[in-house]
C-alpha cells in the first residue's frame, strides 16, 4: 500500500510524496491529512483520509482496498470475507463476458450491455454469484419484461443473452432453464405487382425521384436496410451489374452472418445508378441524407409516402406517445391517418426480389448467396408464396 502527505517543494508548490515506511523507519513525526490514491471509473484519484496518525492511516487504507475490492465484485465486505475463490461473482462474470464481445458490431455490444446491466441491477441483492442464477432467478426476470409490457420476441432474446452469459461460465444446457416465450413467426410475403406499380407511379407523378431510386433499389439489390443505409459507390461493379456487400469498420457496420457478398443487380437498375453516379449527391455513400450522413430513416419515410399516396390498408392500429414533457399522452392510431401500416416494410422489397429470382428459374443456392443466408432453410422463408391468379394460366395448361 502507498501512503501520500502533502509537502512544498523548493520552488514553494505543494507536492504528494510517498510516505517510506520501510523498516527502521520511524515516521511517528508525520502530521495529516495523509493521502490515498486508487483507480475510479478508469482514472487515478486522491482520497484524504480520515486517520490523524501513520499507524491508523494504514489501517484506513486497508479497509478501503477491501471495499474497493467488493466493489469491483459487486460484492459486500461481510461477503468478500466469506467468498470460496472457486465462486465467480455476477459482476465480474459479466465484465469478462462483454470483454470477450468487444470484437462484434457496435449495436451488438451495446445489446448485450443494456441486458447484462439491468439483469445485474434487478438481481442486485439477492444475486451475487454465477452459481446463483437458477430457473427462479431466470423466471423470475421473464416476468419482470413480461410487466414491462417487452413483446415475446424482445424477452426471449434478453433471456438469451442471460443465458450466454451462462454458458460461458460453464452452466450446460442454460437455455433449458427457462421456459422461452412463444414467438408467432409471421409468414413473409413479397410485394404483390399491384402494390408496387402504385408506390412508383405515386413517386413519378408527384416526381419523387429521389425517393423512387432508393426504393428501386431496395427492390433490385434484395439488400438489408443497413447494408443499403452504409451502401458505397466503390461497391458498385457498373460493368459486371454488381453490388459488392461487406463490413466497414471505420463506420461500425458489420455484415451479418460476417459473409461478403456480390449482388446482381437488374439491367436497368444499374442504368439509373450510372446516371445517379454522373451527378451523385455524395462521393462515398449512394444515398445520404439531408445532413450528407448515410440514410438511417428508410421505413419511416417509406411509410410516410404510402400514406400520402393513400396506400395503407386502413386496418392497422397501434398506441403511440404524443406531446413532450409534461403533456405526453398515450393515445392510439389507425393507420388510415398515421404512417404506421404494417403492409410496408423494407423487408417486403428483399422478399419480392427472392420470390421474382425464383419465379425466373434461379437456382436456389444462387439465391442464398445472393441473400447472405448461411442456412437453406432460411432462403426458403423468404421464397414467400406465389398467388393462385398469376399461376392460372399455368393451372389451367396442366
Amino acid at each position: 500500500m502507498a501512503i501520500y502527505t502533502r509537502q512544498k517543494n523548493a520552488a514553494g508548490q505543494w507536492r504528494y510524496q510517498r510516505v517510506n515506511t520501510g523498516k527502521g523507519r520511524n515516521r511517528a513525526d508525520l502530521e495529516p491529512p495523509f493521502y490515498f490514491r486508487h483507480g475510479h471509473n478508469g482514472k487515478r484519484v486522491w482520497t484524504q483520509l480520515k486517520a490523524t496518525a501513520l499507524s491508523a492511516a494504514k489501517t484506513e487504507v486497508e479497509a478501503i482496498e477491501t471495499g474497493l475490492e467488493a466493489q469491483a465484485k459487486g460484492l459486500t465486505v461481510a461477503e468478500l470475507a466469506r467468498a470460496d475463490a472457486s465462486r465467480l461473482p455476477l459482476k465480474m462474470a459479466i465484465e469478462k463476458f462483454l470483454d470477450l464481445k468487444r470484437s462484434k458490431a457496435p449495436k451488438t455490444v451495446a445489446q448485450y450491455t443494456l441486458v447484462l446491466n439491468q439483469f445485474l441491477g434487478l438481481v442486485r441483492g439477492t444475486v451475487r454469484f454465477v452459481d446463483q442464477v437458477g430457473d427462479e432467478v431466470l423466471d423470475s426476470y421473464k416476468r419482470v419484461l413480461e410487466k414491462e409490457g417487452f413483446a415475446a420476441r424482445t424477452i426471449r432474446n434478453r433471456l438469451l443473452i442471460v443465458c450466454f452469459l451462462l454458458k460461458k461460465n460453464g452452466v450446460a444446457n442454460s437455455t433449458k432453464l427457462v421456459e422461452m416465450p412463444t414467438i408467432e413467426e409471421e409468414i413473409p410475403e413479397p410485394y404483390t405487382r399491384e402494390q408496387l406499380d402504385a408506390l412508383f407511379e405515386y413517386l413519378d407523378r408527384e416526381k419523387l425521384e429521389e425517393e423512387k431510386q432508393r426504393y428501386k433499389f431496395f427492390l433490385g439489390s434484395s439488400l438489408r436496410e443497413r447494408e443499403v443505409m452504409f451502401a458505397e459507390w466503390d461497391d458498385l461493379d457498373f460493368d459486371k451489374g454488381t453490388v459488392r456487400v461487406h463490413s466497414k469498420k471505420d463506420v461500425g457496420f458489420t455484415v451479418k452472418n460476417h459473409e461478403s457478398r456480390v449482388v446482381p443487380l437488374p439491367t436497368e437498375l444499374v442504368e439509373v445508378l450510372k446516371k445517379r453516379y454522373e451527378k451523385r449527391p455524395h462521393d462515398r455513400w449512394i444515398f445520404v441524407s439531408e445532413r450528407g450522413k448515410p440514410e438511417g430513416h428508410f421505413l419511416r419515410k417509406l411509410k410516410t409516402l404510402a400514406l400520402r399516396a393513400g396506400l395503407n390498408c386502413g386496418r392497422c392500429r397501434t398506441t403511440v406517445t404524443r406531446g413532450s414533457y409534461d403533456h405526453k399522452r398515450r393515445v392510439e392510431v389507425i393507420c388510415k391517418t398515421d404512417n404506421i401500416c404494417e403492409q410496408w416494410k423494407l423487408h417486403r422489397f428483399r422478399k419480392t426480389r427472392a420470390t421474382r429470382w425464383m419465379e425466373s428459374g434461379i437456382p436456389i443456392r444462387n439465391i442464398q448467396k445472393w441473400l447472405g443466408h448461411r442456412s437453406l432453410e432460411t432462403t426458403m422463408v423468404y421464397l414467400g408464396l406465389t398467388g393462385v391468379d398469376e399461376l392460372r394460366s399455368k393451372i389451367d395448361a396442366a
